[in-house]
């Protein structure tokens, strides 16, 4: 009688540490790491970059309601590649917020009304209806461009040299080297 109750007491403990474990596990912060990509080979897998201004954005839940996504509605300022011919266009992605409920994506770098930005992009299907714009690389595919006229990305780890990457450059030294690449 006296073993069973032991055994149950270090049953229970083995359960109860092994889902602590589990729980903190799943809860802890992660942040994307991925395979650097260099200003060429985002040139190269993208069918289009320009630089644009941020006209406003909006969350809404895709089509089978399991997941939140943000369509930014950009005004194309310069089209440095491809053939954009519209002067707005949407560039749509994983996470945003309705309401209370939020989705972020750990190696995607939202778009924010107001910013000025330089974007690698992919055509692609919207999760709700209709044709957009993609991020090519996530993260890596986004410039936000300051006061300065600097080139700067955030919101990601690389696992392969960050010496590759072009970060807080001027964006005239970015746009020199993206028509390069043929």
């Amino acid at each position: 009688m006296m073993g069973s109750k032991l055994m149950n007491k270090r049953s229970f403990i083995i359960k109860f540490i092994f889902l602590t474990m589990i729980y903190f596990l799943l809860s802890s912060r992660s942040l994307a790491v991925m395979k650097g990509l260099d200003t060429e080979e985002l040139t190269r897998e993208s069918e289009s970059v320009i630089t644009g201004e941020v006209e406003n954005t909006e969350s809404r839940w895709s089509k089978d309601g399991r997941t939140i996504f943000t369509k930014a509605f950009i005004v194309v300022n310069e089209n440095i590649k491809g053939k954009i011919l519209q002067k707005r266009i949407t560039v749509e992605y994983e996470g945003g917020e309705i309401g209370d409920i939020g989705l972020k994506i750990s190696d995607v770098a939202p778009l924010e009304k107001g910013e000025n930005v330089l974007l690698f992009l992919k055509s692609g299907k919207s999760k709700s209806e209709g044709f957009v714009y993609n991020i090519v690389g996530k993260a890596q595919g986004k410039y936000t461009i300051d006061k300065d006229r600097i080139a700067r990305k955030r919101g990601f780890s690389v696992i392969r040299g960050e010496d590759i990457i072009d970060n807080n450059i001027p964006l005239d030294d970015l746009i020199k080297k993206i028509r390069k690449v043929k």
